[in-house]
């Protein structure tokens, strides 16, 4: 979506991103591990709550809280995986209310907890976690 950030990232909606929706993303990315609401992030943008989360999910195919979860997420499983960092430590540096928020965002996610993401884990992503494929 943004040249700044992973490729596994929404791509936008045909067109390119405006710049307000792009200021948006990188003030995401640079306070994944914040408390975010809607207000701050839209500041960022320079736009009103409303115009602005109409405008990024015509975007991007995802309203503003849906994405700043997603890359909370994708981030997850890189620190599961790479850095070996504990459930705990995950969801604190991420800006999870707590442990089990952030448990049951991932299972949302990915169909399985961050424990057996962990134990099935392959560098090209998630293999069946308790019988069934991640989603």
């Amino acid at each position: 979506m943004h040249a700044n950030h992973p490729a596994s990232a929404v791509e936008p909606v045909p067109g390119a991103p405006s710049r307000a929706v792009g200021r948006a993303v990188d003030y995401i990315e640079a306070n994944l591990s914040e408390p975010l609401q809607l207000s701050a992030i839209a500041a960022a943008a320079c736009m009103s709550r409303f115009h602005f989360a109409r405008t990024f999910r015509e975007q991007t195919g995802l309203s503003p809280m849906e994405y700043l979860r997603m890359r909370r997420i994708e981030r997850a499983r890189h620190l599961l995986r790479t850095e070996g960092q504990r459930v705990c430590q995950v969801a604190s540096a991420l800006g999870f209310y707590d442990q089990s928020h952030f448990v049951r965002w991932f299972r949302r996610s990915l169909g399985c907890t961050p424990t057996a993401y962990v134990r099935a884990a392959v560098p090209s992503g998630c293999q069946p976690c308790d019988g069934a494929p991640c989603r």
